[in-house]
């Protein structure tokens, strides 16, 4: 509709133009004076113009639109592809480190229930491993031999075995006598049934600890025992799965007549592979995968052994969703493009018909002839007022703009007089920062400005870390405090306060003002404090305190986690301080610390209760484990000497162990238990051990 000013004008106008007349009353223009249009004018109109931008405009969103979607979809869609076989790598790794553990559980329960009367008497032992239908089960065949090699007995498929072959020279059988951990052997051809196979052997000892014999399962690579998940891993879409060891040796192939074969030699597998040996060929039992030669390669190792599961899938075959997805995605995206524009440029000529009209009604006043129109289009009209306005919208935008700065400057100021840090930052990048803020992590004002937030943080991953716990403090709390890892311009980690608080706490997207102090000191004495409190000074050792809140909690976990404890009392101790004095004593305490923390798993607790009294907690260990390790402590005890100006100071060690489980109702009774354990030691003439079996 015109407005009222427009109205006024066309009434002017109206009274001064004749109205449509007939024959010669009508003001004609001559014919040959009227302005020509040249063919295709209308591609030259504003209307078809805005239209055929709205087309274009519409077409390109989505196609583009779809492209970056698409682009996306097929990223997470190849990310997803390679953690499922990175996932099932590891998965199918985790199956056969665990059919190994069974395996070397069966074998190690075997040799223990072997009474030493049997090593002795071969047709005894005979009649022992036929009995013993667990192993003939698990294993192909199952022999026992003597330290020499002679075999005593064997049987194989269930039946005795009479051949008896010398097994003295083999490896597996020299590592497997000179310790007390099963032994597991490198590929190898059997002597009898000369097919691939691995041993598993462990040694059997008598009760003064020397070697009765050694006990030994023998699995076939080709059988389902031992890699049934490797056959059953291979899927119909032409992938393989094999397993290699760390020299490359393939000991299981969904093709069986690959066994023994080089994984150097397997297609799609050669770069693959000497990337891993370049690396150390480490057993990761964490599923990777990689693109290599073609194909995607996921590896795993498989849980306590020195054996690699890898699986190869061809890159044609592994993206052959993607490949589809990205033909129906193109599809989609051109009859949406088509709508789009078809929808865009319609809503388009109907948005543009006030300017045809606009147009129409120009072209019937100039018609007339006798109307000047010469500054009409920058004073009247929509245009007049939308240009008129426009600028009364820039000027107060200038003037608005100048407040800001104004404020922004004034805000600076304030900032930079601030003694700590404080920084402004928005959609992830420093739009303001003060001056101690720069002096912290030793950078200018403008090297901050405008970068990412990341940028003051160690690595990208401290950073996304640190967001995604700061958003769940802005959502639940409103602000964000914490002590966290921060790094300086040259790279210098130092530990900082962070304070955060939106903007606007209904509107994050206005930004956060961070402050900020380095706390580097502070934290270092309270963390000092702290290990000063539960730590004995002269051995480093935890201390009576922190034991008892240790063996506090692992008591009354004891119904499902057992463990075993014992108190180490030094014999002797006392004339090594009268005679020596109390640095040789000390030195001395510091040494035995020492020892019994290098003969104790790095998860068990060693602690000095005080004086010459030691404890150790042996988390999840059997009791009869731990008589083993308490021997060795007490033995490396005895071995230990001090040569001090010529004289040899040394001590024995008194152990009383007790086995912690439901029937303790604290740590006190824990304590009073192995205490008692380490006075019968006493009893016994010192420099013994002693197993607690009365109740607590």
């Amino acid at each position: 509709m015109p407005t009222k000013r427009q109205a006024s004008v066309v009434c002017s106008l109206s009274r001064h133009m004749p109205l449509k007349r007939t024959g010669s009353s009508i003001p004609a223009m001559d014919i040959a004076t009227r302005p020509t249009r040249p063919r295709l004018a209308w591609i030259y109109t504003l209307k078809f113009q805005i239209v055929a931008i709205a087309l274009m405009a519409a077409a390109a969103a989505a196609v583009i639109t779809a492209h970056f979607a698409f682009v996306a979809t097929e990223r997470n869609m190849e990310q997803l592809l390679v953690k499922g076989e990175s996932d099932d790598a590891e998965r199918t790794a985790t199956l056969m480190g665990t059919k190994v553990d069974m395996l070397r559980d069966a074998l190690k329960a075997a040799a223990r229930q072997s009474p030493s009367e049997l090593w002795a008497d071969p047709e005894a032992m005979r009649r022992h491993l036929l009995a013993n239908s667990a192993l003939g089960s698990l294993f192909e065949g199952v022999f026992a031999a003597r330290p020499s090699g002679e075999l005593l007995g064997g049987i194989s498929q269930g039946r005795l075995s009479s051949e008896l072959p010398d097994v003295g020279d083999r490896a597996y059988f020299q590592q497997a006598l000179n310790t007390d951990q099963l032994i597991i052997s490198e590929p190898l051809a059997a002597k009898r049934v000369k097919t691939p196979v691995v041993v598993m052997a462990i040694s059997t000892r008598g009760r003064n600890g020397e070697v009765l014999g050694v006990l030994a399962g023998v699995l076939a690579l080709s059988s389902n025992n031992l890699f049934s998940e490797a056959a059953r891993a291979g899927r119909e879409d032409a992938s393989r799965v094999l397993v290699m060891n760390r020299q490359g040796m393939l000991m299981a192939h969904t093709n069986p007549a690959r066994l023994l074969g080089h994984a150097a030699a397997e297609p799609g597998l050669a770069e693959a592979f000497e990337l891993w040996r370049a690396s150390g060929s480490a057993i990761d039992t964490v599923g990777t995968t990689t693109l290599s030669q073609g194909h995607l390669v996921a590896m795993a190792g498989i849980p306590d052994t020195d054996w690699t599961l890898a699986r190869l899938t061809p890159l044609a075959v592994a993206l052959a969703p993607v490949a589809a997805a990205r033909k129906t995605a193109w599809t989609s995206a051109a009859w949406v493009a088509l709508g789009a524009a078809a929808l865009s440029g319609g809503l388009a000529w109907l948005i543009t018909l006030p300017i045809s009209r606009l147009r129409a009604r120009a072209s019937v006043l100039l018609s007339e002839g006798d109307v000047s129109v010469e500054d009409w289009p920058h004073g009247r009209g929509e245009v007049g007022q939308l240009g008129r306005a426009f600028a009364r919208v820039v000027e107060q935008r200038r003037q608005k703009q100048d407040e800001t700065e104004a404020l922004l400057a004034q805000l600076e100021a304030v900032l930079d007089q601030a003694d700590i840090g404080i920084a402004l930052t928005r959609e992830g990048r420093y739009e303001m920062v003060s001056r101690q803020f720069c002096e912290i992590f030793g950078f200018a004002k403008a090297d901050l400005v405008g970068q990412p937030a990341s940028i003051i943080y160690p690595s990208q991953a401290a950073y996304d870390a640190l967001s995604a716990l700061a958003d769940r403090s802005f959502m639940h709390d409103g602000a964000f405090s914490g002590e966290v890892e921060l790094a300086r311009a040259g790279g210098d980690v130092f530990w900082a306060r962070l304070r955060g608080r939106a903007v606007a706490p209904e509107d994050h997207s206005k930004g956060t003002i961070w402050t900020l102090e380095d706390v580097t000191v502070s934290r270092a004495h309270r963390e000092r404090l702290a290990w000063i409190s539960s730590h004995d000074s002269l051995t480093g050792l935890s201390n009576r305190a922190a034991f008892e809140e240790m063996l506090e909690a692992a008591t009354a976990r004891a119904d499902d986690e057992p463990f075993c404890a014992m108190f180490i009392d030094l014999d002797h101790f006392k004339e090594v301080n009268d005679t020596g004095g109390h640095p040789i004593g000390d030195a001395v305490l510091r040494d035995v610390a020492s020892t019994l923390t290098g003969h104790v798993r790095l998860a068990d607790t060693v602690a000095r209760l005080g004086g010459d009294e030691f404890a150790i907690l042996l988390h999840g260990c059997p009791l009869p484990r731990a008589v083993e390790v308490a021997e060795k402590l007490r033995l490396a005890v005895e071995a230990y000497q001090l040569i001090w100006e010529g004289r040899s100071f040394g001590v024995g060690a008194s152990i009383g162990l007790v086995a912690v489980d439901a029937s303790f109702k604290d740590a006190a009774a824990v304590l009073r238990a192995a205490d008692s354990a380490c006075y019968a030691a006493k009893a016994r003439g010192r420099n013994a051990v002693a197993v607690f079996s009365g109740q607590p």
